[in-house]
């Protein structure tokens, strides 16, 4: 996976972070469908951001669509959603918490319908 490392976030931070998201991974995304989706993320300047993808119609290249962002704020993991229309918003129904896996927990969850499934890639961020 690609990322920046920012300042706000350590290496063993990111590292640890990682080993969550792999593990995430490999139990969201079967084996027997990687062909046709999988679960990326990359790290930025902004935070974390997951991703899904699919690869076109005649399966030469990938396209992803950012399902959620993770940023790291004064020691504790904010959750972004993308609204189609402003950007990156936070979301205020998951308060911010130290504890990454929590935070990923709630994205899967999704009790607000605002990251599964991604249907309209108009309004998605494609990457």
């Amino acid at each position: 996976m690609q990322w920046i490392l920012d300042s706000k976030v350590d290496e063993l931070t990111v590292r640890r972070v990682e080993r969550i998201l792999e593990g995430y991974i490999a139990v969201k995304v079967p084996r027997e469908v990687r062909s046709s989706v999988c679960l990326t993320y990359e790290w930025n300047a902004a935070g974390l951001t997951l991703m899904e993808e699919r690869p076109d119609t005649q399966g030469r290249k990938w396209h992803g669509i950012a399902v959620a962002r993770f940023a790291l704020e004064r020691g504790k993991w904010r959750v972004y959603a993308w609204n189609g229309v402003q950007g990156w918003e936070e979301v205020r129904s998951i308060l911010p918490t130290p504890d990454f896996e929590y935070q990923l927990e709630q994205v899967e969850l999704d009790v607000d319908g605002l990251f599964w499934p991604v249907t309209d890639l108009d309004e998605a961020e494609l990457v």
